[in-house]
């Protein structure tokens, strides 16, 4: 597996740092900042390309708070030029070296994948296993506390079989140190870093366990079975790789369901009116300015259809 060389230095591009400015300023739900923030542009595009070429990068403090709904969450949020350093990071050096390595079953927020892509591949798997089998049973997986129980050195080892470029590993290194409780959410750079920390987990179903029916997406994940005691096995030593390799715990609410059962994934099979009520939580949390714009978006596409 060849390491990737040169990435830091993609970041001093400026249409790279341009592309990076432009998505931040059109998803961030503040605008007076955002009006700030662009009187000033040029001295603040150079801010960025002074501080990266320097490479004298540090994470300002952190402005944290809390949500209720649709469950409690710690979420982060930066400033607008660590937002846009942030997002420079993510796309010339995290996606570059970690997407290609993931599965197709790992169907979390990126090109081409998302809830959309989650729901299709569980739809598709059920009616495989409906055409196949008379009955059958899904083990469905959670992690909890997921983002806030990374661990750092793991997720760092991680990165360095995937990336050779010193600079680039110092700056990530920097962000996923920046903050002590795991990765926090919010940061773009954290949404990558979590799709990838489960990739061996990921490996070790598709691979060892030989489980050809699978789905993942973040921390929630179901295997498609026949036998009901190979599940209950295979739960076992997920639960047993997951502590070992990736210093993680299956969540109590895992369970294992007969084809017969109702089973809610990622929003699926929840029912219109708990659609609506999803939707009506996340505009809340646009409007107060929790999540941006695309995710807002992704979330009336996801719910299309539903309500």
């Amino acid at each position: 597996m060849k390491r990737l060389n040169h990435l830091y230095e993609t970041m001093l591009d400026m249409d790279n740092i341009m592309s990076c400015y432009k998505e931040v300023m059109k998803n961030t739900h503040n605008k007076k900042a955002v009006a700030r923030y662009e009187d000033f542009k040029a001295a603040n595009l150079n801010k960025i390309y002074t501080i990266l070429k320097e490479k004298k990068y540090k994470v300002k403090k952190y402005n944290i708070f809390t949500i209720h709904e649709p469950k409690t969450r710690v979420i982060v949020s930066l400033g607008l030029t660590d937002k846009i350093i942030n997002h420079l990071v993510t796309r010339c050096i995290l996606m570059p070296a970690l997407i290609k390595a993931l599965i197709d079953q790992n169907v979390a927020t990126r090109p081409g994948k998302g809830t959309s892509a989650g729901i299709k591949l569980y739809k598709k798997y059920r009616q495989s296993c409906n055409y196949k089998y008379d009955k059958y049973y899904i083990l469905k997986g959670d992690i909890t506390k997921y983002f806030h129980s990374i661990n750092h050195d793991i997720v760092k080892d991680q990165l360095r079989r995937r990336i050779k470029d010193e600079d680039a590993l110092k700056i990530v290194d920097t962000i996923i140190d920046s903050y002590p409780y795991g990765l926090p959410i919010g940061n773009m750079s954290s949404q990558i870093l979590a799709i990838y920390y489960l990739n061996p987990m990921d490996r070790y179903i598709k691979e060892t366990l030989k489980i050809k029916y699978y789905v993942r997406y973040q921390d929630d994940f179901l295997l498609f079975h026949p036998s009901k005691e190979y599940l209950k096995e295979c739960e076992e030593k997920i639960r047993t790789f997951l502590k070992e390799e990736l210093d993680l715990e299956l969540n109590h609410k895992s369970r294992i369901y007969s084809n017969k059962e109702k089973l809610v994934f990622i929003g699926y099979n929840k029912g219109k009116g708990v659609a609506r009520k999803k939707l009506a939580i996340r505009k809340r949390q646009y409007n107060k300015g929790y999540i941006s714009l695309n995710s807002y978006i992704s979330s009336i596409m996801s719910y299309k259809g539903r309500v």
